[in-house]
């Protein structure tokens, strides 16, 4: 049974790889229409959120829907521990943390409190009225943000890829392509794994939710170093903070379509057809 411990890990490596497609294709759509670093940033974060998706989906349809919420409440803690790390590397600390910052702050900020406190009541947390208010709030978030950011600057990195050369949508079409059926594919499977995880080796489903959690946040961790060593690169402007725009807004969109999409999704899922 061991072997099973094994395939699910290498399942989420796989979806994580996988998601690197989608990504890259979104930088390469970035570049060719001039992103906002905001609507860039956004974009990165719903696409490196989509192993959660998976392992949230596939674990609740299997009557693992704890493994699914300690998958998010992992992914959420461990994205804003990147973010960090990736500031003080850079020296981009005290450009994120300027107060136009904070609503994305804020939001990144309650994304991942809100799933450890459910994580303490069990109820709570499988109601469909959790789901309908988690998804409310996601709602909220994209008309505050919408509100309070209504014209960003552009992206640093998009306006740098431009200046490199034509740009090839067919590729990243491709890439897209690609990745989602493949993320798709293993996602399947990922649930099925993670059932025999805990039914046969015991393992308790918040253990499985943080080693799911670990995993998927690898997307995360790439994106934020990439964006900040992209713009030292071609920052002309010492007070250019897109960057930061970028990344936060990125870890903004990412916490909270883990907690307010994906997981009111994994409660309709293990409600449906998880516990039949």
């Amino acid at each position: 049974m061991l072997i099973n411990l094994v395939l699910l890990v290498a399942l989420a490596l796989s979806v994580v790889m996988l998601t690197r497609l989608v990504v890259r294709g979104i930088e390469i759509f970035a570049a060719a229409g001039a992103m906002s670093s905001k609507t860039k940033g956004q974009f990165l974060g719903y696409a490196t959120s989509l192993p959660e998706l998976v392992g949230t989906v596939g674990t609740a349809g299997y009557g693992l829907l704890g493994a699914g919420l300690w998958n998010v409440a992992a992914s959420n803690v461990i994205n804003v521990m990147l973010l960090l790390s990736a500031c003080a590397y850079h020296g981009r600390l005290r450009a994120c943390a300027n107060r136009k910052f904070l609503d994305e702050i804020g939001f990144a900020t309650i994304a991942f409190v809100i799933p450890l406190v459910l994580s303490r009541f069990t109820p709570l947390a499988r109601s469909p009225w959790t789901a309908l208010g988690l998804f409310g709030f996601f709602l909220t978030y994209l008309l505050l943000d919408r509100k309070l950011n209504p014209e960003p600057p552009p992206s640093v990195q998009a306006a740098s890829s431009r200046r490199r050369g034509e740009v090839h949508t067919s590729r990243a079409v491709l890439m897209l392509v690609t990745g989602l059926l493949g993320i798709i594919t293993a996602g399947y499977f990922l649930g099925h794994v993670a059932e025999s995880v805990v039914r046969g080796l015991g393992v308790p489903e918040w253990a499985v939710g943080w080693i799911l959690g670990v995993i998927t946040s690898l997307p995360e961790m790439t994106a934020f170093f990439a964006v900040f060593a992209s713009a030292k690169e071609d920052m002309e402007d010492p007070d250019d903070d897109t960057d930061c725009q970028e990344n936060l807004d990125s870890l903004c969109a990412s916490n909270m379509s883990n907690l307010a999409l994906i997981y009111p999704i994994g409660i309709a899922v293990f409600l449906l057809v998880g516990r039949a």
